[in-house]
Parts: C-alpha cells; structure tokens; sequence
C-alpha cells in the first residue's frame, strides 16, 4: 500500500560510495543509497539539502527521517529546537549527476577558502560515512519544487554564475537546443576550476572572468558591458531569460540591476544564493 506523502520532498538515507578531486578545488562524491531510486531525475538547477554528519557520524533525531518525510515547518523546527552543537550542518547543493536506476548521486563541492563545515566534511568524507539528502521523490509526481530554472519558451538567455553554481549551470547548458542562444558569464579564482566552458554546447558562448578580489565589480562590469552589445530593447525581447546564481549579494545586485535598470520583467530573471559572502546561506 502506497503511503500519501505530504510533502514534495523525501528524506533519502545514504552513504559515501566514491570521493574524488576533479578540479584544484572541487571534489566530486557519489552518494549512494536504495531510497535514491525513488529519487526525481529532473535535473537542470534541481536544488537538494544535504544533512551532514557530526565529527563522530551521528544524525540527530530531529522527525527527518519520520516516513512518510514531514513538511519542514515540522522537521526544521525540531532541527532548530536543539541545542546548537547537536544540530547537524544543512546545506543545499545541486546533483552534478543522479543515477537513479542505479541509487546514486555525485555532488560537486566547491572547496571556499576558508573552509566552512561543508568544505571540510567533503574533503575528510570516506567510502561508509552516512548522511541524509533531501531532494525531490518520484512518486510524488512532477512537482517542480527546488528548480529555479523556469524558461517557459524562451529562446535567448544570460547566464550567471560562480563556481558554486557550476553544477547547476552545467545541467542547464545540457538542456540547450541548437536553436537557442546563450550569453554565459562565469567567475572564478582559478581557472583550472572551469567545470562550464568545456560542457558548453554551440548554443551558448562564455566569458570566463577571474575573481581577484571579495567584490563583485568584475561580475557587474561584465553584465553592464553585455547590455551594452545586447542593446537598449532587451527589456521588450519576450523571448529572453536570465538566470544567476551564486554569491547572495551579487546575485541580488544583477537581479536589481536587470529588472530596475533595464526594465526586464521580474519573471523573466530567476536567481538563486548558493552562499553569502562572510558564511553560507543555511536556509
């Protein structure tokens, strides 16, 4: 008998299978677990929460891993009501690639330096250490919860990102048509990080930019400059999307600058704060 699931997202149980260094600072981990088969394949910029472990492994008791999965106003306040070192790190990433049929993930953890709790799980996580993915379940149906990539039929884009971003920016490029056109501008320290330029298909033409400083000058400078090529009927273009994603700040300030400035439609610019200078986002 089937259990009514009363929210979009399952709790998934699951362990480290494989760990490996695929860039200077990206590790790449597959996530391996039976209840990934019941895990939604809908890829693009699908957002998951990841319930690290505590230094000795240990996953609080906090009514996630209840079934059927509780609504977060339940879990998340249980998560919040704890004593502050008995609460597990949550942070949310996106899949770089979900098997499925397989019970398997890979995620792609930027290394930031400092190292935050996530960066330093990542870079100590074995084959056997255990921890809890939150993320979209099959049986639930289409739902489209977690994705901020939203075209509708749109044919023209600017894409925006920083390495943070990299995964989800990667599975949106894999969705691109040879009829479509995309301006793609992305930041990084250093340059053998570039997970995009290589996944780009013809469609799209990218403009890498190095990251010198803890400010966003470059970034915007960059967005200024292709306005400027783009040209002043932008905001009349109903066939043009924008979607950013990285540092919260930044990421706030394109949006500002695309909507406010240019007069692009709001719902025509998705963007989404993977962390926020000065310490990650948790929420």
């Amino acid at each position: 008998m089937s259990v009514e699931r009363p929210w979009a997202y399952s709790a998934f149980p699951v362990e480290v299978r494989a760990r490996r260094r695929i860039s200077p600072h990206f590790v790449r981990i597959t996530l391996a677990g039976d209840s990934l088969r019941n895990f939604a394949a809908w890829g693009t910029d699908q957002r998951i929460k990841l319930v690290l472990p505590h230094p000795d492994g240990r996953i609080a008791e906090f009514g996630l891993l209840d079934e059927p999965t509780p609504h977060p106003s339940d879990w998340y306040s249980r998560w919040r009501a704890l004593p502050e070192a008995e609460r597990n790190v949550l942070r949310t990433y996106t899949p770089a690639e979900i098997r499925a049929d397989e019970g398997e993930i890979d995620v792609d953890f930027f290394l930031h330096e400092p190292a935050g709790p996530a960066s330093t799980w990542a870079v100590m996580a074995a084959p056997g250490d255990r921890l809890v993915v939150n993320g979209p379940d099959a049986r639930m149906g289409w739902t489209g919860y977690g994705l901020h990539w939203q075209p509708g039929d749109a044919r023209r884009f600017l894409l925006i990102a920083d390495e943070t971003a990299f995964p989800a920016l990667r599975g949106i490029l894999r969705t691109l048509t040879p009829d479509m056109r995309a301006d793609v501008i992305i930041e990084c320290a250093d340059a053998a990080d570039d997970l995009v330029s290589s996944a780009a298909p013809g469609a799209a033409r990218v403009q890498r930019l190095q990251r010198d400083s803890g400010d966003s000058a470059a970034i915007e400078g960059a967005v200024r400059a292709w306005a400027a090529e783009r040209g002043a009927d932008i905001h009349s273009d109903a066939g043009f999307y924008a979607w950013i994603a990285g540092e919260s700040g930044t990421t706030t300030m394109i949006r500002r600058y695309l909507t406010a400035e240019l007069g692009i439609d709001k719902e025509r610019v998705s963007f989404l704060g993977y962390w926020k200078r000065g310490g990650p986002l948790v929420g």
